[in-house]
């Protein structure tokens, strides 16, 4: 029994190095010198054992957006439970998912297809982001109880604002400062909120 269980420690800790490992080559080089072959290099295993873990790269971008998508649920969580005030809410989680972005930027390209993380896997079909979307809309329908089809349409105008200006802030690194666009993300955001009153 005890063997099983050491087993089943040792094969845990190896997918985890092996989706830890991709991070960080993403982060160093960008996701397009993400390769299963790079990986089991980096790790010391041959490529066909990092593939008994993840059937292709696409399997692996999937479990990386995965993972961002249940940390953002958690911080939405953790939001949920600090404050009572819908607009506080809606406006914290919009900051949560800046600051994701800003700390954490090779999963959020990957959670979204950019900078050449790109994954075949629909979004849409991922159970995780419909949790995170559905957490949105559930604060959206607090403000105004509204038919299922309006509540879709706020969300679908915050989610576009709030990924909208993330994405065009990572373009932009260069060109403008993290901290102006920051603050921009976080005036348009508080308009978008308040004009949900």
């Amino acid at each position: 029994m005890e063997t099983l269980e050491r087993k089943q420690r040792s094969r845990e800790q190896t997918r985890v190095g092996i989706v830890l490992t991709a991070k960080d080559i993403a982060r160093r080089e960008g996701w397009q010198a993400v390769s299963i072959r790079k990986i089991a290099d980096a790790i010391e295993y041959s490529a066909p054992i990092v593939y008994e873990y993840f059937d292709s790269k696409d399997i692996l971008l999937d479990e990386i957006r995965n993972e961002g998508f249940r940390h953002l649920k958690q911080e939405y969580e953790r939001i949920k439970k600090v404050y009572r005030d819908p607009e506080k809410r809606l406006f914290e989680m919009s900051i949560a998912q800046w600051q994701f972005a800003v700390e954490q930027p090779e999963i959020y390209q990957v959670m979204y297809n950019l900078n050449g993380a790109y994954c075949t896997i629909p979004v849409c079909n991922s159970v995780a982001v419909e949790d995170l979307s559905n957490t949105i809309r559930e604060i959206i329908f607090s403000f105004i109880p509204k038919s299922k089809e309006s509540i879709q349409k706020l969300y679908f105008e915050w989610w576009s604002l709030s990924h909208g200006m993330i994405t065009l802030a990572m373009m932009l690194r260069e060109q403008q400062p993290l901290e102006l666009s920051e603050q921009v993300y976080r005036d348009s955001i508080r308009r978008f909120v308040r004009g949900l009153r």
